[in-house]
């Protein structure tokens, strides 16, 4: 890995700046490897992916992750942006980000080749991300990998709507906020799951996870409704149908979107379906699983 730096740069758009991490190969690889695009949940940050980023890098593949408006380094979404996001839905968050990357790929791939088609990993909202994004940009995306996908009826996302479309952690004088937050990502796994379920060790990088997302999740109390708005309006399984090429689904056992995740394969019975472990924070507790299965689908795809 000598050599190697995930770095962070800007990109412009109408309604503001975008801040994404990305990593390139440092040497060239012959023949040129295919980008790697790492959409993440709310209310994380592109910092989730560094892991990721890091193995596919030194093994040659040009490695982007944005910042969802609202989220981490981006701009906060403006009274007109917030009316567009409510009238379009995942569209508003999947022609912005089709935006950027195509301004990455102008300043960084060098005409070194392998960019004709990407490779989307996405957690959570990423993976409503993608999964639009993948149907309305075929000629794009090469293999989609949904972490924890939102697949689910009308129902079911009115009832999820009821119970997360909340600024739980609205910033207050008194700054109880602060503690709500960090509680919140305890009982959301954390620390990776109870007991042996989660099949990860507890070490010294759990309280650096857990600061790292309280303060991802403090920053972003207002982008997570928004984005969340959008997706209990996505129709994730129409989606999904119209996607032409290869999908994967992962999902940890203790996630807490586990309960739907079979309803993944009752729309697509040709996904790739994967238990993974981690919780909700399977990007860093489970990093080896991903890799192990996602680098398999992704040779499989070539």
């Amino acid at each position: 890995m000598a050599g190697l730096a995930i770095r962070k740069a800007y990109a412009d758009t109408r309604h503001g700046q975008v801040h994404y991490r990305y990593a390139l190969p440092s040497s060239p690889v012959a023949p040129p490897r295919e980008v790697l695009v790492f959409l993440h949940k709310s209310a994380s940050s592109s910092a989730s992916y560094e892991k990721l980023m890091t193995h596919y890098a030194t093994r040659g593949h040009p490695c982007f992750a944005p910042d969802m408006p609202g989220f981490g380094g981006s701009f906060d979404p403006s009274p007109e942006a917030i009316k567009q996001i409510e009238t379009k839905g995942m569209r508003w968050y999947v022609n912005l980000v089709v935006g950027i990357f195509k301004q990455f790929l102008a300043s960084y791939s060098n005409g070194s080749g392998g960019t004709s088609s990407i490779h989307i990993i996405g957690h959570h909202a990423g993976a409503a991300l993608a999964t639009e994004m993948a149907a309305v940009y075929p000629a794009l995306v090469k293999s989609v990998c949904l972490v924890g996908p939102s697949i689910l009826s009308a129902g079911d996302r009115a009832r999820m709507k009821e119970k997360y479309l909340k600024p739980f952690n609205r910033p207050v004088s008194d700054g109880s906020h602060l503690l709500k937050t960090w509680n919140y990502l305890r009982d959301m796994g954390i620390g990776g799951g109870s007991g042996s379920e989660s099949g990860c060790d507890k070490g010294d990088d759990d309280l650096g996870l857990h600061q790292r997302e309280a303060i991802d999740h403090i920053r972003a109390w207002k982008g997570r409704n928004q984005i969340y708005g959008a997706i209990w309006r996505q129709d994730g399984a129409r989606y999904l149908r119209l996607i032409q090429c290869p999908v994967m689904a992962m999902c940890a056992r203790d996630d807490t979107l586990w309960p739907y995740f079979e309803n993944v394969q009752k729309v697509r019975e040709d996904v790739s379906m994967v238990e993974v472990k981690g919780a909700n924070f399977t990007l860093d507790r489970d990093v080896e699983g991903i890799i192990r299965e996602w680098s398999t689908f992704i040779l499989d795809t070539l």
